[in-house]
């Protein structure tokens, strides 16, 4: 799988401040994933703006679980977009 299809962006001063927490809850999560579905990969880590992770992933699924994990554990406001043609996830979230 070359193509990511789940994009996940985590942002916001409160983001930059916990970047380490919320790296340590999506390796966390992407690992329980793993164990269900192979396939499901973290592929790229992007950290050079301030206040912005952005994170790519093999399936849309896996994108989603990673928001939602967020959600729960951070709280703040998360959007999702879903493109079924080329079945991809855009995952949006900041506090």
């Amino acid at each position: 799988m070359d193509e990511p299809h789940g994009y996940v962006t985590v942002h916001g001063p409160f983001a930059e401040g916990e970047r380490t927490a919320i790296e340590r809850l999506l390796l966390n999560e992407a690992a329980r994933v793993v164990a269900e579905h192979p396939l499901a990969r973290i592929m790229r880590w992007e950290r050079e703006v301030p206040d912005v992770l952005r994170v790519t992933t093999t399936t849309e699924r896996l994108a989603q679980r990673l928001g939602h994990a967020v959600e729960k554990a951070f709280g703040g406001v998360v959007r999702y977009d879903f493109s079924h043609e080329n079945k991809q996830a855009r995952v949006d979230w900041h506090r």
